[in-house]
Protein backbone atom coordinates (compact mmCIF):
# COMPACT_ATOMS: atom_id res chain seq x y z
CA UNK A 1 0.00 0.00 0.00
CA UNK A 2 2.70 2.71 0.80
CA UNK A 3 4.81 1.81 -2.17
CA UNK A 4 1.67 2.36 -4.37
CA UNK A 5 0.81 6.03 -2.48
CA UNK A 6 4.74 6.55 -3.53
CA UNK A 7 3.95 5.96 -7.21
CA UNK A 8 1.16 8.45 -6.71
CA UNK A 9 3.47 11.20 -5.63
CA UNK A 10 6.42 10.63 -7.81
CA UNK A 11 4.00 11.07 -10.50
CA UNK A 12 2.36 13.90 -9.78
CA UNK A 13 5.92 15.73 -8.85
CA UNK A 14 7.30 15.03 -12.26
CA UNK A 15 3.56 15.86 -13.79
CA UNK A 16 3.79 19.30 -12.29
CA UNK A 17 7.50 20.08 -13.00
CA UNK A 18 7.98 23.62 -14.82
CA UNK A 19 9.12 22.69 -18.28
CA UNK A 20 12.10 24.25 -19.78
CA UNK A 21 12.30 27.56 -21.11
CA UNK A 22 13.91 27.76 -24.36
CA UNK A 23 16.49 30.93 -25.40
CA UNK A 24 16.50 32.30 -28.87
CA UNK A 25 19.73 32.11 -30.40
CA UNK A 26 20.93 35.20 -30.82
CA UNK A 27 23.16 35.56 -33.84
CA UNK A 28 26.22 37.61 -34.28
CA UNK A 29 26.76 39.99 -37.36
CA UNK A 30 30.68 40.16 -38.21
CA UNK A 31 31.12 43.69 -40.16
CA UNK A 32 34.81 44.21 -41.56
CA UNK A 33 36.22 47.25 -41.64
CA UNK A 34 35.97 48.14 -44.86
CA UNK A 35 32.01 47.10 -45.09
CA UNK A 36 31.49 49.65 -42.19
CA UNK A 37 33.34 52.25 -44.00
CA UNK A 38 31.48 51.82 -47.04
CA UNK A 39 27.62 51.90 -44.90
CA UNK A 40 28.62 54.67 -43.41
CA UNK A 41 29.82 56.19 -46.96
CA UNK A 42 26.39 55.40 -48.23
CA UNK A 43 24.41 56.95 -45.52
CA UNK A 44 26.53 60.07 -45.77
CA UNK A 45 25.83 60.34 -49.25
CA UNK A 46 22.31 59.84 -49.13
CA UNK A 47 22.18 62.92 -46.51
CA UNK A 48 24.31 64.46 -48.98
CA UNK A 49 22.00 64.47 -51.52
CA UNK A 50 18.82 64.92 -49.51
CA UNK A 51 20.64 68.29 -48.86
CA UNK A 52 22.49 69.01 -52.45
CA UNK A 53 20.22 71.96 -53.60
CA UNK A 54 19.81 73.50 -50.13
CA UNK A 55 22.56 76.23 -50.99
CA UNK A 56 20.70 77.05 -54.12
CA UNK A 57 17.36 77.08 -52.33
CA UNK A 58 19.24 79.73 -50.14
CA UNK A 59 20.80 81.89 -53.05
CA UNK A 60 17.56 81.98 -54.60
CA UNK A 61 15.76 82.93 -51.60
CA UNK A 62 18.13 86.26 -50.53
CA UNK A 63 18.00 86.75 -54.34
CA UNK A 64 14.44 87.36 -53.80
CA UNK A 65 14.40 88.96 -50.84
CA UNK A 66 16.70 91.48 -52.50
CA UNK A 67 14.53 92.16 -54.90
CA UNK A 68 11.19 92.43 -52.97
CA UNK A 69 13.28 95.11 -51.13
CA UNK A 70 14.19 96.96 -53.98
CA UNK A 71 10.47 96.96 -54.82
CA UNK A 72 8.80 98.13 -51.76
CA UNK A 73 11.68 100.72 -51.97
CA UNK A 74 10.65 102.17 -55.15
CA UNK A 75 7.23 101.68 -54.57
CA UNK A 76 7.30 104.22 -51.77
CA UNK A 77 9.72 106.27 -54.08
CA UNK A 78 6.61 106.42 -56.03
CA UNK A 79 4.13 106.74 -53.16
CA UNK A 80 6.59 109.97 -52.03
CA UNK A 81 6.38 111.29 -54.83
CA UNK A 82 3.10 111.51 -55.01
CA UNK A 83 2.61 112.97 -51.23
CA UNK A 84 5.32 115.71 -52.58
CA UNK A 85 2.85 116.49 -55.69
CA UNK A 86 -0.79 116.48 -54.06
CA UNK A 87 1.16 118.48 -51.03
CA UNK A 88 2.18 120.87 -54.30
CA UNK A 89 -0.92 120.79 -55.56
CA UNK A 90 -2.65 121.70 -52.69
CA UNK A 91 0.11 124.25 -51.78
CA UNK A 92 -0.48 125.75 -55.39
CA UNK A 93 -4.27 125.61 -54.99
CA UNK A 94 -4.70 127.43 -51.44
CA UNK A 95 -2.48 130.31 -53.16
CA UNK A 96 -4.75 130.32 -55.97
CA UNK A 97 -7.71 130.66 -53.61
CA UNK A 98 -5.74 133.22 -51.65
CA UNK A 99 -5.04 135.47 -54.73
CA UNK A 100 -8.59 134.66 -56.02
CA UNK A 101 -9.65 136.40 -52.30
CA UNK A 102 -7.52 139.02 -52.28
CA UNK A 103 -8.43 140.39 -55.84
CA UNK A 104 -12.14 139.94 -55.19
CA UNK A 105 -11.66 141.81 -52.56
CA UNK A 106 -9.29 145.19 -53.71
CA UNK A 107 -12.63 144.50 -55.95
CA UNK A 108 -15.11 145.34 -53.59
CA UNK A 109 -12.31 147.81 -52.13
CA UNK A 110 -12.31 149.59 -55.36
CA UNK A 111 -16.22 149.78 -55.93
CA UNK A 112 -16.39 151.34 -52.57
CA UNK A 113 -14.05 153.66 -52.86
CA UNK A 114 -15.03 154.95 -56.35
CA UNK A 115 -19.00 154.86 -55.20
CA UNK A 116 -17.59 156.99 -51.62
CA UNK A 117 -15.75 159.56 -54.25
CA UNK A 118 -18.57 159.65 -56.62
CA UNK A 119 -21.10 160.48 -53.92
CA UNK A 120 -19.51 162.34 -52.00
CA UNK A 121 -18.12 164.41 -54.32
CA UNK A 122 -22.00 165.38 -55.40
CA UNK A 123 -22.40 166.28 -51.68
CA UNK A 124 -19.32 168.78 -51.76
CA UNK A 125 -17.25 167.05 -49.66
CA UNK A 126 -13.56 168.59 -49.80
CA UNK A 127 -10.71 166.44 -49.07
CA UNK A 128 -12.04 162.96 -50.37
CA UNK A 129 -8.89 160.86 -48.67
CA UNK A 130 -9.31 162.20 -44.95
CA UNK A 131 -13.37 161.54 -45.80
CA UNK A 132 -12.82 158.32 -46.93
CA UNK A 133 -11.20 157.68 -43.53
CA UNK A 134 -13.31 159.52 -41.47
CA UNK A 135 -16.51 157.71 -42.95
CA UNK A 136 -18.32 154.86 -41.67
CA UNK A 137 -18.78 152.37 -44.33
CA UNK A 138 -19.00 149.19 -42.08
CA UNK A 139 -22.62 148.80 -43.27
CA UNK A 140 -21.37 149.57 -47.06
CA UNK A 141 -21.39 146.06 -48.85
CA UNK A 142 -21.49 144.94 -52.62
CA UNK A 143 -23.98 143.67 -53.64
CA UNK A 144 -24.39 141.64 -57.43
CA UNK A 145 -21.71 143.79 -58.34
CA UNK A 146 -23.68 147.14 -57.05
CA UNK A 147 -22.33 149.10 -53.59
CA UNK A 148 -25.24 149.48 -50.93
CA UNK A 149 -25.28 152.07 -48.13
CA UNK A 150 -22.77 154.36 -49.45
CA UNK A 151 -25.90 156.97 -49.68
CA UNK A 152 -26.48 156.74 -46.48
CA UNK A 153 -23.14 156.81 -45.35
CA UNK A 154 -22.35 159.87 -46.76
CA UNK A 155 -25.15 161.90 -45.26
CA UNK A 156 -24.37 160.47 -41.85
CA UNK A 157 -20.83 161.70 -42.84
CA UNK A 158 -21.96 165.31 -43.71
CA UNK A 159 -23.72 165.18 -40.33
CA UNK A 160 -21.00 164.49 -38.31
CA UNK A 161 -18.54 166.27 -39.89
CA UNK A 162 -19.97 169.20 -41.43
CA UNK A 163 -16.77 170.60 -41.95
CA UNK A 164 -15.82 168.42 -44.79
CA UNK A 165 -18.58 170.37 -46.63
CA UNK A 166 -16.69 172.64 -49.18
CA UNK A 167 -18.51 176.19 -49.20
CA UNK A 168 -19.51 177.61 -52.80
CA UNK A 169 -18.06 180.91 -53.83
CA UNK A 170 -20.22 183.03 -55.73
CA UNK A 171 -19.60 182.66 -59.58
CA UNK A 172 -18.30 185.96 -60.94
CA UNK A 173 -20.10 187.39 -63.75
CA UNK A 174 -18.80 186.50 -67.54
CA UNK A 175 -17.10 183.75 -65.86
CA UNK A 176 -17.36 180.13 -65.63
CA UNK A 177 -17.32 177.94 -62.37
CA UNK A 178 -13.34 177.54 -62.32
CA UNK A 179 -12.80 180.67 -64.28
CA UNK A 180 -12.25 179.04 -67.21
CA UNK A 181 -13.36 180.85 -69.97
CA UNK A 182 -12.76 178.10 -72.30
CA UNK A 183 -14.97 175.94 -70.37
CA UNK A 184 -17.64 178.84 -70.63
CA UNK A 185 -17.76 178.67 -74.49
CA UNK A 186 -18.75 174.65 -74.39
CA UNK A 187 -21.95 172.88 -74.06
CA UNK A 188 -22.11 170.62 -70.90
CA UNK A 189 -21.96 167.46 -72.98
CA UNK A 190 -19.16 168.60 -74.18
CA UNK A 191 -17.35 169.16 -70.87
CA UNK A 192 -18.65 165.80 -69.95
CA UNK A 193 -17.00 163.95 -73.44
CA UNK A 194 -13.57 165.76 -72.68
CA UNK A 195 -13.33 164.83 -69.02
CA UNK A 196 -14.78 160.92 -69.84
CA UNK A 197 -11.70 160.48 -72.03
CA UNK A 198 -9.11 161.95 -70.08
CA UNK A 199 -10.27 159.63 -67.15
CA UNK A 200 -10.22 156.85 -69.40
CA UNK A 201 -7.15 157.58 -71.29
CA UNK A 202 -5.05 158.20 -67.94
CA UNK A 203 -6.93 155.77 -65.93
CA UNK A 204 -6.40 158.30 -62.89
CA UNK A 205 -8.43 158.41 -59.70
CA UNK A 206 -8.00 162.32 -60.03
CA UNK A 207 -9.17 162.36 -63.33
CA UNK A 208 -12.21 159.66 -62.86
CA UNK A 209 -13.32 162.17 -59.84
CA UNK A 210 -12.60 164.95 -61.58
CA UNK A 211 -15.30 163.18 -64.26
CA UNK A 212 -17.77 162.39 -61.27
CA UNK A 213 -17.96 165.96 -59.85
CA UNK A 214 -18.46 168.10 -63.30
CA UNK A 215 -21.16 165.30 -63.86
CA UNK A 216 -22.51 165.91 -60.83
CA UNK A 217 -22.44 169.52 -60.98
CA UNK A 218 -23.51 170.04 -64.84
CA UNK A 219 -26.87 167.81 -63.51
CA UNK A 220 -27.99 170.24 -60.58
Amino acid sequence: MSEELNEVVTDQVETTETPAVETPEVKTVTMTQAELDALIGKEKGRVKSKYADYNDLKTKLSTFEQAEKERQEAEMTELEKLQAQLAEKDTKEQTLAQQLADLEEAVQNEKIRNAFNQIATSNQIAHLDDAFVLADLSAVTVEDGKVVGMEDAIKALVDNKPFLITKKQPKPIGESTNGNTERADKTAEQLLNEAAAKAKASGRNEDRMAYAALKAELNK
